[in-house]
């Protein structure tokens, strides 16, 4: 039985025999005081991809929270002018205006928006609005940078 030396340890591994010889005469010795390593760098890892989840989830939520709070103001903006200025089953386009002008001034939900641009069309008994606007984010989480659009419409309806 072949000398063992003090402070290495001995592997089979494939065609080795058990004192690291192999058929092609070379010898596969490895000194290992200890097999134990660190595992800060999966650490590390697992808290990154938890944190990038956490933040792409938070842009995803709080991006389709803007867009329906500016879809739900236009809504209610038309709804809103559109049943004052009908006359008759048909709307009046200057009063149309402004009452959508009205209702974005004075509406508490409508006061976290920055209303950029509102187009106001009257086509017989339809009224449509397309309105452009920021939306405040009072988590302070950035969608206030995205200009979001929504256009919403309101028809007039004759009942018997």
């Amino acid at each position: 039985m072949p000398k063992r030396l003090p402070g290495f340890r001995y592997f089979v591994v494939g065609d080795f025999d058990w004192l690291g010889k192999s058929h092609s005469k070379c010898r596969v010795r490895t000194r290992m005081k200890s097999d134990r390593g660190t595992i800060a760098p999966l650490i590390a890892t697992y808290l990154a991809l938890i944190l990038l989840s956490v933040f792409g989830s938070v842009a995803v939520v709080t991006a389709l929270v803007a867009v329906n709070r500016v879809q739900g103001i236009a809504d209610m903006a038309i709804l809103y002018a559109h049943d004052r200025s009908v006359t008759a089953g048909i709307p009046n386009q200057a009063q149309l205006s402004h009452e959508i002008a009205l209702f974005l001034q004075k509406a508490p939900s409508a006061q976290r928006l920055v209303i950029l641009s509102t187009a106001v069309r009257v086509k017989a008994e339809t009224s449509t609005l397309r309105m452009c606007a920021r939306y405040q984010n009072p988590l302070g989480i950035g969608v206030d940078s995205a200009i979001i659009c929504r256009e919403s419409k309101a028809k007039s309806v004759l009942v018997p």
